[in-house]
């Protein structure tokens, strides 16, 4: 009889509806941390709502859904949704929603709107990973505002929580590493590195991985190593992010070989990149580049991009001590080079 049939497929559908809705989030997850797929993603976040997700799954949806958008470079609706997950956050006192909240202001170059995210929190009788995670973010936020010192203490307090093969871990090492890099600790920094273990972090991020040892290898000046590491990066590249960083990597790698022009090719090409947040320290070397070049009109335009594109960076606070000290305000640029006429 149809209506049997109906009733059937309705109990089957009722007692299905919950394994489906999980498999498809494992699915998801899948598709974000380890094949950078986000458009598929989002198609399956879709699906998952309109299967009538619980109140627990929506929140998550919601958090791998600004993942998503940050992934792909849609930085304002990240942006967006990170401020409604900061909330989220904090409601329920959960450190996993505040992490990717954090990250995602982080890469939008938003590093106060970062910090201010933990600020009230209650402090953890027995700190876990999640919390780990968000202060190695925090970390970043620092060091991009010029706070070499903080950030390093960052890294101390999670050392207190770190054991065996976990994500924590080796997380903890790349940005140790990182900070040795840029703080004249480039020897420590490439011995440190012996000890990763990449199979411990997303394949997604493979290519932070080889962006830092790429640093590491340009803080010891072996140029040519330190370009090849990048360009694998590059390769590894899922998210939008990372291969406008890599774009400027090469630009750096190649001004400190003293190759001006091939450095300013480059730094154009990270420059056009539809990824625009942070990215400061770049744009500012970009304009130093092009002042040796003899073009100051340019540099100046790739200066004023800084304060534009990375305004709570230490790159944007040194702009703007240059122009102070300056003997009047820089001249306006009418309008930009085609070549930087990307927005």
């Amino acid at each position: 009889m149809p209506w049997l049939a109906l009733v059937i497929s309705l109990m089957v559908l009722v007692l299905l509806r919950q394994p489906l809705i999980s498999g498809l989030f494992s699915l998801a997850e899948a598709c974000s941390f380890d094949w950078g797929t986000y458009r598929g993603t989002l198609r399956l976040i879709r699906t998952i709502r309109l299967l009538g997700a619980d109140v627990p799954m929506r929140r998550l949806l919601h958090q791998l859904s600004v993942h998503a958008h940050e992934a792909l470079g849609d930085t304002a609706r990240a942006v967006e949704g990170a401020r409604l997950l900061a909330k989220e956050a904090r409601a329920v006192e959960d450190w996993g929603l505040a992490n990717t909240a954090i990250n995602t202001f982080i890469n939008a170059g938003l590093y106060q709107e970062a910090l201010e995210v933990e600020r009230g929190w209650e402090p953890l009788e027995e700190p876990d990973e999640e919390w780990g995670l968000v202060q190695l973010n925090l970390a970043e936020a620092h060091y991009n505002l010029g706070d070499w010192t903080a950030a390093s203490e960052r890294l101390r307090a999670v050392e207190t929580v770190v054991s065996g093969e976990s994500l924590l871990r080796h997380a903890l090492l790349v940005q140790r590493v990182w900070i040795d890099a840029h703080t004249g600790r480039g020897e420590d920094a490439l011995s440190s590195l012996e000890s990763l273990n990449l199979e411990c972090l997303p394949r997604v991020y493979w290519s932070e991985v080889a962006f830092t040892r790429a640093s590491v290898l340009l803080a010891l000046r072996r140029f040519d190593e330190a370009e090849a590491r990048t360009r694998e990066g590059l390769a590894l590249a899922r998210r939008a992010s990372s291969t406008r960083n890599g774009l400027f990597l090469l630009g750096r790698i190649s001004l400190e070989a003293g190759r001006l022009e091939e450095a300013s090719r480059h730094f154009e090409a990270g420059a056009a990149h539809p990824y625009r947040g942070q990215g400061g320290g770049a744009l500012l070397a970009w304009g130093d580049c092009l002042e040796r070049l003899g073009q100051g009109g340019r540099a100046r335009e790739a200066w004023r991009l800084v304060l534009e594109r990375d305004p709570q960076s230490a790159a944007a606070r040194e702009v703007a001590s240059r122009r102070g000290k300056s003997e009047g305000p820089a001249r306006e640029v009418p309008d930009r080079p085609e070549v930087l006429r990307a927005d």
